[in-house]
């Protein structure tokens, strides 16, 4: 990329003065998302050419890539007023205007270009969609079936209407449309985007975040983060919600920055208002599915999470972030009051508070298991080493049935662990102790609650003066967990304080964790000979030893053993996924008897094998561009190879759901567009047909758009002889030489330029009942230049030939309809 941006430096200073020419290095400049310079060659060639519609038309291309919809829209009135028949104008100042809420504008614009072509599928489907934002819905509705009963594959519209029911509460509707898009195009992100949405209004986060997860192997933007992140609120899993957040976002002084579609700076005082441009300019949609009161929650998420990360949190701040982010009468504030108070305490700051939370949250518990998914926002914070891993591996960890009496038991367990943490904090040992033991009473038994609540039970035991007691706690706690550094160090310097040595240590938690040592061997020490007369007494040499080898001492940083507060828990490689340990039923609740394990299970990566299309093979001429091997034979058939896709099983509770397992990706990894995908879909060969079908009754265009033959004419001279003259070889060149465009509707700008004074250029497309060549009439009077609109006016995905021919030379471009 760099060195055709250099390549393109260097013609730009050659077309100066050349609008035709300065457009064309815009074209490339859209191609490769490079608003900004797309935007400053048009600005160039409108100023040399101010009646050039094609100028203003690449000019609200560029800012709708920059995300100014405003000017973008302004461009395209423009261009508009230089050709009022210009569909293409027409369609495009409409998107713009659905974009900026302006439905019933936009609704009339679409109209026109409907009286003028009935069958354009965009302009119907920009038409029905408006009618939804307008309000319309019975009859946006009945247009909607109607129209997908003649263009069921319609994805614009699928996707787009899925979109506007779970902006509108309806997720059912949402969930049904949206699940058909993705089935269609699994790599549209917005469809995907859309069926998370409509999930999550059927109280479904935790299978919202399963299909965003999955759609990020197709793209990424911020969008698609904070929808990730929007589920994980909704979940419970608030922790990891501020992880995505953390990839591109950040805050500051209350406002949120990000840069749109990977590219564009922009800040806002909300996430609503900071990534709406980014759907306004892809979907045109004004409305955002998200609720205001969520996305206010996952700001104070995530600014509470940015205050506490700093050296010297500021606790009048924290305490009122978190204060609003408590805030609120739904089931999820149990929650939110559990998980403040834990941030707190591991903080260390603001101890009243995390008390004042804990205290309001006794009592509460049933309504806190009342919430669309009460195991994943119980073991939340249980769950998170695994899904970590499994994210890494692109698997997803399923959460878990647990009974709502075992979640019960857990919640209580908690809301004492804390409160006895928080005595502690607070130096009252004694009530420390009697809290903790409470909580262990409650807690399943050998569960990770359980082993936290008794290993801080030691501490306390430890911090009263009750070494022997603690030891016993720690020992417990210990003999239950995996092996920790910091752990056993702890129970060591104890172990040493009350048996005067380690003897026996062994026997009982096993052995240290940290790795040994060696010891060092001792070193002889050589010394230099003294210099004396040399004697030469006899022939034979004397024997010299070596001095022997110096080994080095390895070294051990002093004081570098973590503290027993501050020990942390050593993570698992990748290659040791363990399933998470569910805790037995407390022994006081006899409702339940059967032990049961949590079982996470890692759902294998799968990918969606596109159907087959059945198409016509390509016999073509070996293009220029593309030279193909010389074989024992002159056979010159491309053949188009189908990519090898591997399917791996997936697992029967994932039959519902479209798309493919999505591994977590890296922040390094590129962001894609957001835009509709240029995807090149390579269907299986079938039988070939004739590459060039005369039909003329097709190839008719409307009066309009006509295309010149270019048919060889004589030339007559009075008095001479009539013959035919044929001009000499010339080359045609494309802007583009293979294509990909959506079938019904779906449509691409080529620019078609010529190295001769011929003027006339036929366009001839193998197919022309499911591909058009129009030729753009604002343009066609640019010496040397053509621009075409190549459209698919049919339902049917293949791959097609369009020729450009000018007498003397011709161009043949590859067109894949998917």
């Amino acid at each position: 990329r760099a060195a055709a941006v250099e390549i393109a430096a260097v013609i730009e200073t050659k077309a100066e003065g050349n609008a035709s020419q300065l457009l064309a290095l815009a074209a490339f400049y859209l191609g490769t998302e490079s608003g900004g310079e797309a935007r400053r060659l048009a600005e160039a060639a409108a100023a040399i050419d101010p009646r050039s519609v094609t100028a203003q038309q690449t000019l609200g291309l560029a800012h709708r890539l920059n995300f100014d919809l405003e000017e973008s829209a302004k461009a395209y009135e423009k261009a508009l007023d230089l050709d009022p028949e210009s569909s293409a104008a027409k369609r495009s100042l409409a998107e713009m205007k659905r974009a900026l809420g302006r439905s019933d504008e936009a609704a009339s614009l679409y109209r026109e270009v409907l009286a003028k072509y009935e069958n354009d599928i965009p302009a119907r489907t920009g038409l029905i969609l408006s009618l939804f934002d307008g309000g319309k819905k019975a009859e946006a509705e009945t247009e909607l079936t109607k129209f997908l009963e003649l263009v069921p594959n319609n994805l614009n519209l699928l996707a787009g209407a899925a979109y506007w029911y779970a902006a509108n509460d309806q997720g059912d509707k949402a969930v049904e449309l949206a699940q058909k898009a993705v089935d269609l195009e699994p790599r549209f992100i917005w469809s995907h985007i859309a069926l998370g949405r409509g999930l999550m209004k059927q109280k479904k986060p935790v299978d919202a975040e399963r299909v965003l997860i999955r759609a990020r192997q197709h793209g990424n933007f911020p969008t698609l983060e904070y929808e990730i992140a929007s589920a994980r609120l909704m979940s419970g899993f608030y922790r990891e919600a501020v992880e995505e957040l953390q990839k591109n976002f950040t805050i500051k002084d209350g406002t949120i920055r990000t840069k749109l579609g990977g590219r564009v700076p922009r800040e806002e005082k909300t996430f609503t208002d900071l990534i709406a441009s980014e759907r306004r300019a892809s979907i045109f949609e004004p409305l955002a599915a998200e609720n205001v009161e969520n996305a206010a929650r996952l700001k104070l998420l995530f600014e509470l999470s940015d205050k506490l990360s700093t050296a010297a949190p500021n606790e009048d701040e924290v305490v009122s972030i978190a204060d609003e982010f408590v805030k609120g009468d739904d089931k999820m504030k149990l929650h939110r009051q559990l998980y403040a108070a834990a941030v707190l305490l591991q903080k260390k700051i603001a101890v009243a508070k995390a008390a004042e939370f804990i205290k309001a949250a006794v009592g509460n518990t049933d309504a806190g298991l009342d919430v669309a998914a009460p195991a994943a926002a119980v073991m939340a914070n249980e769950l998170y080493e695994s899904r970590t891993i499994a994210f890494a591996r692109g698997e997803f960890v399923v959460v878990p049935e647990v009974p709502r009496q075992m979640l019960s038991a857990i919640l209580r367990g908690r809301i004492e662990e804390l409160t006895g943490w928080t005595l502690y904090q607070q130096n009252n040992y004694p009530e420390a102790i009697v809290r903790l033991r409470r909580a262990i009473s409650v807690l399943p038994d050998k569960s990770a609650w359980w082993r936290s609540s008794v290993w801080r039970l030691g501490a306390a035991l430890e911090a009263d003066g009750k070494d022997k007691e603690a030891l016993e706690n720690y020992v417990r706690s210990y003999k239950t967990d995996k092996p920790d550094v910091g752990k056993y160090i702890a129970i060591e310097n104890l172990y040493k304080k009350l048996n005067g040595g380690t003897d026996g240590l062994e026997a009982q938690i096993g052995p240290n964790p940290l790795p040994t040592f060696a010891a060092k061997p001792e070193v002889p020490v050589v010394k230099a000979a003294e210099p004396v007369e040399p004697k030469i007494e006899s022939a034979a040499p004397e024997t010299v030893p070596e001095p022997a080898a110096i080994v080095p001492e390895p070294t051990a940083a002093a004081g570098s053993l973590p503290e027993r507060s501050k020990a942390e828990i050593p993570k698992e490689t990748a290659a040791e996924t363990k399933p998470v340990p569910l805790p037995e039923t407390p022994k006081n609740e006899t409702a339940e008897k059967t032990v049961v394990e949590t079982v996470v299970k890692a759902e294998p990566i799968s990918i969606r094998e596109t159907p087959a299309i059945d198409v016509p093979k390509l016999v073509v001429k070996e293009p220029e561009s593309t030279p193909v091997p010389k074989t024992g034979t002159e056979d010159k058939t491309i053949l188009v190879p189908e990519p090898e896709v591997k399917e791996k099983a997936i697992p029967a509770e994932e039959k519902a759901e479209a798309g493919s397992a999505v591994p977590e990706k890296k922040a390094a990894d590129k962001v894609k567009s957001l835009f509709e995908p240029i995807i090149i879909n390579v269907p299986k060969s079938a039988p070939a047909k004739k590459p060039l079908e005369k039909d003329t009754a097709a190839a008719k265009t409307q009066t309009d758009d006509s295309i010149s033959s270019g048919a060889a004419r004589p030339r007559v001279v009075d008095g001479e002889e009539i013959r035919s003259e044929e001009p000499a070889v010339c080359s045609v060149t494309a802007s583009q030489e293979n294509i990909s465009i959506l079938n019904g509707g779906g449509s691409v700008g080529i620019l078609v330029g010529i190295d001769s004074s011929v003027k006339d250029i036929s366009a001839l497309s193998s197919s022309p009942k499911d591909v058009e060549v129009t030729l753009e009439p604002e343009i066609a009077g640019v010496s040397a230049s053509r621009f075409y609109i190549v459209r698919s006016v049919s339902t049917t995905p293949g791959v097609y030939q369009v020729i450009f021919d000018a007498r003397c030379g011709k161009k043949e471009i590859i067109v894949r309809v998917r």
